[in-house]
């Protein structure tokens, strides 16, 4: 894994309890909140969404126009080279507007194949807009009000026709944090509220840890797999009633192996090691999602043994302060 914090490797497999919303309450703190259009004869029309809440900036920057430019341009001239188009119309004025200059086509962002398609699901998009803004929005007031941070940009894109896995049984939605005030939703029209809100939830968190953590020019396989743990620990504080699939217990001898696997090789750097984790080890009777989940229980652990730390004071904590606080320590022997 490169040094971008991805949410999106574990394709958001998300099973429900709808909760509601105190709407006023979420409300409360607002200090500004401005709709605009932007047009620009160089480039498409684009979205952005502005809120304050007790002194922290957020801009909901969307690219469905971006896309839709992208995939209108592909259908009218078939003969086009798709990367290129698609690097002139979305990933050049990405990289402007969010001055993450080192993105390159590949993963995140990356032509789809589908322009039919992609055009009908970015329309649908555009047409919901203004309530996905909404859900965004409320997700970073409830964790705001936790955990305070930088000012911070949330870019969305319409999520790729070809991602079936994401869309089918994935949620609709995949997310990745680039620093302390950056991160981005890739977005598929048949997304829930829920989801929309969890990952909004989560990928705040990694900004946060980020601010206070740093980002590190490498990670090991237990730094990610705690940095994991705590984002999920923290949305699933800003909401408790969302279960999502990733997090289910592992069986007694699943967990074994887990911390067996995270004991040898928690201070690689090896990310083939890492993906098998995510994506699960059928010869080693691994799941997926297992750094999800195991990660989830060790912060789960480490509150549990510190009841009266702060939200703020364990997001701080190292991997492997977090390791040594929980039932887990053995892990770091």
């Amino acid at each position: 894994m490169r040094r971008l914090i991805k949410l999106s490797n574990l394709l958001l497999l998300v099973f429900f309890i709808p909760g509601c919303i105190d709407g006023e309450e979420q409300n409360k703190g607002i200090q500004e909140k401005k709709h605009e259009i932007v047009d620009d004869k160089n480039t498409s029309m684009e979205t952005t969404y502005h809120f304050s809440y007790k002194g922290q900036e957020f801009k909901i920057i969307s690219f469905f126009d971006e896309v839709m430019e992208y995939a209108t341009t592909i259908s009218e001239n078939p003969e086009l080279d798709k990367k290129s188009i698609y690097t002139k119309y979305v990933l050049v004025p990405f990289k402007e507007q969010s001055s993450i200059n080192d993105i390159t086509l590949g993963d995140p962002l990356s032509p789809s194949l589908e322009i039919e398609q992609l055009k009908k699901n970015t329309n649908e998009l555009l047409e919901n807009q203004e309530q996905i803004n909404k859900w965004i929005e409320e997700a970073i007031l409830k964790s705001a009000e936790l955990l305070s941070g930088k000012d911070t940009n949330i870019y969305i894109f319409p999520v790729n026709p070809e991602e079936w896995h994401l869309i089918n049984t994935g949620g609709g939605l995949s997310g990745m944090t680039f620093s302390e005030s950056d991160f981005l939703l890739m977005i598929d029209p048949s997304v829930s509220e829920e989801t929309v809100k969890y990952a909004v939830a989560h990928e705040y968190h990694h900004t946060v840890n980020i601010l206070h953590n740093s980002v590190p020019i490498e990670y090991n396989i237990l730094d990610l797999t705690m940095q994991e743990g705590k984002a999920d620990s923290f949305a699933s504080i800003v909401y408790p009633e969302t279960k999502v699939i990733w997090k289910e217990p592992l069986s007694n001898d699943e967990e074994a192996k887990v911390l067996e696997e995270l004991s040898v090789y928690g201070k690689s750097m090896d990310f083939i090691i890492y993906d098998k984790l995510v994506y699960g080890n059928k010869r080693k009777d691994i799941p997926r999602f297992s750094n999800y989940k195991i990660g989830y229980l060790i912060t789960e652990s480490y509150i549990e043994n510190n009841p009266d730390i702060s939200i703020l004071e364990w997001t701080k904590k190292g991997a492997k302060e977090i390791v040594t606080g929980s039932k887990y320590s053995a892990l770091l022997q």
